[in-house]
């Protein structure tokens, strides 16, 4: 099973607790039960880093894993891009990322935040990998609008027609038909989505928002 879950979930208050004192509970769980990856997936644009930086502050002792990076490497050493823009489809992409976090997780003590969106299904592969060996892995994927993640967009300072601008649907639906915590972003900020996120961690839920 790709998404891992917690035998003994928090309730009610030490839920609360968790998510007010800023992480404090998850960190004294996580130095019992090992470290974890939480792969952040979604539209272009719809608050991914955003997440990943709150996470990281709210967690303590979290890095956060760069796959975009990755792909750049494996994609600029390709002559013509032959396999497009989206990284998914180089499949040295997966595995090196899929090595890079395995090896990560086994040489240092903390927590791994991947902001990273995927759209092939095939792709969800290497989060199960990680799942089979032994890594706690939890994939979120939030989700919101189309007119909230052109909104998103614009705001960060890209313009109009922009890459990914024109692959909203692609990324809003590849990410959807993926299996993973759902959360609908619209209407939330920040810190309502960190709170989310720690809870549905706590508590190993797959539930939709």
């Amino acid at each position: 099973m790709g998404l891992l879950q917690r035998q003994k979930p928090l309730r009610g208050k030490e839920s609360r607790l968790a998510r007010q004192n800023g992480g404090r509970q998850l960190r004294m769980e996580k130095e019992r039960e090992g470290f974890m990856v939480i792969w952040i997936s979604g539209a272009y644009g719809v608050g991914k880093s955003t997440l990943a930086d709150a996470l990281a502050e709210k967690m303590g002792n979290a890095l956060i894993f760069d796959a975009e990076e990755v792909g750049n490497a494996v994609r600029g050493n390709y002559p013509d891009c032959p396999y497009g823009y989206i990284f998914e489809d180089y499949p040295l992409w997966g595995e090196f990322c899929y090595k890079l976090l395995k090896d990560i997780h086994d040489s240092f003590q903390k927590d791994i935040l991947v902001p990273m969106t995927l759209v092939r299904s095939a792709s969800y592969q290497m989060i199960e990998a990680l799942a089979r060996d032994g890594i706690e892995t939890f994939f979120i994927v939030l989700e919101a609008s189309h007119q909230s993640i052109h909104d998103r967009i614009l705001a960060r300072g890209e313009e109009e027609g922009c890459w990914c601008m024109e692959n909203i649907e692609l990324a809003r639906a590849g990410s959807a038909a993926l299996p993973g915590i759902h959360i609908d972003t619209d209407g939330r900020d920040v810190e309502e989505l960190t709170g989310i996120v720690l809870d549905k961690i706590w508590k190993g839920a797959e539930a939709r928002l």
